[in-house]
């Protein structure tokens, strides 16, 4: 067991356990780091949808039968922020929940990829930026990742979803990790 002894401004001595302590203090903190990323990933999904809808319903003007459907959409969901953060309330335009469920397990491994990468090398993880490409109906995603070594920003192809989106960025910065890995062997 080892002990390290921290003079306090008092003159004090406050004696801390080492074993283990720091080791568990991490894995408390990155688990509430982990919930908090989760739930900010949630609500700027969210986000980037009511954009998309507000900017539809800006340009239908009137109500089409794609107004109604918006707005029939949003007295349906969730409208409280608890909610949305702590449900699997996505304001999914008609598709069911299962089907979206399905698809985004599908795509989660691009995003849990880079994940996981960046735990192996004890980075932070990624920050994700998503917005909606008003004109096309698409959402546009960008990835940064920060560490002591280096600090990338790059984006993601348009998709349909603001998740897909956050996957293609994250496959980008896969590809470009791999390549800066290769020239560093080199």
């Amino acid at each position: 067991m080892q002990n390290i002894e921290m003079s306090e401004e008092s003159g004090a001595t406050s004696k801390y356990n080492d074993d283990g302590q720091i080791d568990d203090s991490l894995k408390s903190i990155q688990k509430i780091r982990d919930e908090i990323l989760r739930k900010e990933s949630i609500l700027q999904e969210r986000s980037a949808q009511c954009d998309m809808d507000i900017q539809t319903l800006l340009s239908e003007g009137k109500m089409t039968p794609k107004a109604v459907s918006i707005i029939s959409k949003y007295k349906e969901t969730c409208s409280n922020m608890t909610e949305v953060t702590n449900s699997s309330c996505f304001g999914d335009g008609g598709q069911s929940i299962t089907n979206k469920k399905k698809l985004r397990e599908a795509l989660l491994r691009q995003c849990k990829e880079l994940d996981l990468i960046c735990r192996g090398a004890h980075w932070i993880l990624p920050r994700y930026t998503v917005l909606p490409s008003v004109s096309d109906g698409m959402y546009h995603a960008s990835v940064r990742l920060r560490c002591l070594d280096f600090d990338m920003s790059l984006t993601g192809g348009l998709r349909p979803t603001p998740y897909e989106a956050k996957c293609s960025a994250a496959a980008n910065m896969i590809l470009e990790l791999h390549k800066k890995a290769e020239e560093q062997e080199e």
